[in-house]
């Protein structure tokens, strides 16, 4: 935009200067070529009076001297014609004045002085109105009658060149360009500066924008720059963010302390209906005591889901440099016994050096147990934690279950969507929503994908963190082979998968 204004600028007064100084460089050339002319018809006419008495007499001897000192002292050759258009005297060299000398002239100069003569011998002035442009004509031709008794009988033609004059108009064009490109640098100049003050806010705003899009909702825009204006769209624009900043804050506050109070007597009701359970119960009781306890116990689950979704999209959170592929064999290995048991196997695919990236504390964690889980829980017979290095990290849980349409993908990382045919599958619906929330926390993103094995690939492209320093290890426990199949370890289940 910056470019734009100081283009408009330029343009604008680049107009005026030419409206100004192509009328000036036309005049000035008219004004030039009139004093040219006007001094070579001066002389013409002065030497159509000498010619006049040659002309009667028919001795020319003395008109030609006066016509070769007239090109001797100022460059300009001349000719004087009779009635009938033959050459009386010339000032070029050669001592009989003939036809010759009239092409002779001719061929120098490059002018057919033909027409001109002929319009002389009629009476006429020829030659007092040329404008001499730089481009040309290079030879000025005048042409004037000589008069007797209101007769023309001769004419007398003159052809001076014009480069001395030719170059005078190119010198003073020059200097009309230079002495306009200084207010055309100060106006650019100038013009410079008032874009970036004028568009000074409108940069900041824009900063301000991508900030508060990002989720970084500290971030605002001065206001002590530019038009007053932009000044007060500036403040408006603070206030608005301020606004919604403050209104985020406080949903998400709702939300956490909501979850935080409703769990605890969530709790109290569990136990107390578990508490039933001791108590004799006919066949129809149980039945209504077990459902009721697993109601009481999927809306605990919900409540810690939306306390962690709530965690995940908290500002400010400090990112921590973690060991990629540390993390990853420690969650194969919790979640092999699972595996187990349900007839799956877990797999880990990483190098054997370690690998560290950027993740909210126990960010990768949750993210690695709530795929591997939703793995195992749709029906995958294979899972594997594939660990790709690189400048953008990135860490697959690759499985062959059912995995989803195109068209859900997009929706999978919806709050509470669940896929149609799978409502009675245990879950609420937040898993990979916590899985999207803390991947973008620390400034990576969730891509779900088919995967080769036919199933489901949901990829964490993380940012890669600084290695540590050769005397400190990376926050995270376990160590791993390059591929190996997970068939040992201690039961596991974190409480924030879905």
């Amino acid at each position: 935009m910056r470019r734009r204004l100081v283009l408009g600028y330029a343009s604008l007064l680049a107009a005026v200067l030419l409206a100004l100084a192509v009328p000036l460089a036309i005049t000035d050339v008219g004004h030039d070529s009139h004093r040219v002319t006007a001094d070579r018809l001066a002389d013409a006419i002065a030497l159509a009076a000498v010619a006049e008495p040659a002309l009667h007499s028919g001795e020319s001897a003395a008109l030609r001297a006066a016509l070769v000192r007239y090109e001797d002292l100022y460059g300009i050759h001349a000719l004087v014609a009779d009635a009938d258009g033959r050459t009386v005297a010339h000032s070029g060299s050669g001592a009989d004045a003939d036809v010759d000398a009239r092409r002779t002239a001719e061929a120098a100069t490059g002018v057919d002085i033909g027409p001109v003569l002929r319009r002389a011998l009629a009476g006429a002035q020829e030659g007092s109105d040329t404008r001499i442009w730089p481009w040309g004509p290079r030879w000025l031709v005048i042409a004037v009658p000589v008069s007797s008794g209101g007769q023309a009988v001769g004419a007398v033609v003159t052809m001076s060149p014009t480069d001395r004059q030719r170059s005078e108009t190119i010198r003073g064009w020059l200097l009309l360009t230079a002495a306009g490109t200084v207010p055309m640098a100060v106006c650019l100049l100038a013009a410079t500066l008032l874009a970036r003050w004028t568009l000074r806010p409108v940069h900041e705003l824009d900063r301000a924008a991508q900030d508060l899009a990002a989720g970084r909702y500290t971030a605002g825009a001065p206001a002590d720059a530019g038009p007053p204006e932009l000044r007060r769209l500036v403040v408006v624009f603070n206030d608005m963010a301020d606004r919604v900043t403050e209104a985020l804050a406080r949903q998400r506050a709702f939300v956490a302390q909501a979850s935080h109070q409703l769990r605890n007597p969530l709790t109290t009701l569990l136990l107390r209906m578990e508490s039933l359970g001791v108590e004799p119960l006919t066949e129809e009781g149980r039945a209504e005591h077990r459902l009721a306890v697993e109601e009481i116990d999927r809306l605990r689950q919900m409540l810690e889901g939306l306390l962690a979704l709530a965690r995940a999209e908290r500002d400010g959170d400090s990112t921590v440099t973690v060991d990629a592929v540390s993390v990853a064999a420690a969650r194969v290995r919790a979640w092999a016994p699972v595996a187990t048991d349900r007839g799956a196997r877990l797999r880990l695919d990483a190098p054997a050096g370690p690998l560290p990236v950027l993740t909210v504390a126990t960010g990768l964690d949750q993210c690695l147990d709530a795929l591997i889980d939703n793995a195992l829980k749709f029906g995958a017979h294979t899972v594997t934690v594939r660990v790709i290095g690189g400048e953008r990290p990135v860490v697959h849980v690759l499985d062959d279950g059912p995995g989803l349409p195109p068209d859900r993908l997009t929706r999978a990382t919806e709050r509470f969507w669940r896929a149609p045919g799978s409502q009675n599958v245990a879950g609420h619906g937040l898993g990979l929503s916590i899985v999207a929330a803390l991947t973008a926390a620390a400034g990576g993103r969730l891509e779900l994908d088919h995967a080769d094995t036919g199933g489901l690939d949901a990829a964490l492209h993380l940012t890669a963190g600084t290695p540590p320093e050769p005397a400190s290890t990376v926050c995270s426990p376990g160590s791993t082979e390059p591929l190996q199949d997970a068939a040992a370890g201690d039961r596991w289940r974190s409480p924030h998968v879905d």
